[in-house]
């Protein structure tokens, strides 16, 4: 599991998920301080191991937040 506690204004957790011989990443994101609904996602990137498939989970978040902040202004 990989947890970033406070990335511009988001917790982002990141746990592998096996899909048979290769991993993907269940991804949480929820606004700090805020009452919203977090964001629960599946990632498919079938990587070799479990570390792999969480690091591109949290590549993924950190994208998905960015975007989010960039359209929002």
């Amino acid at each position: 599991m990989l947890i970033e506690p406070d990335y511009r204004s988001y917790r982002i957790e990141v746990n592998a998920v096996a899909e048979g011989d290769r991993w993907n990443a269940a991804v949480m994101i929820r606004r700090t301080l805020s009452s919203e609904k977090p964001l629960h996602d599946r990632v498919r990137c079938y990587k070799p191991s479990a570390s792999h498939a969480e690091q591109a989970g949290m590549l993924w978040a950190r994208r998905w937040i960015d975007s989010r902040l960039y359209l929002d202004g």
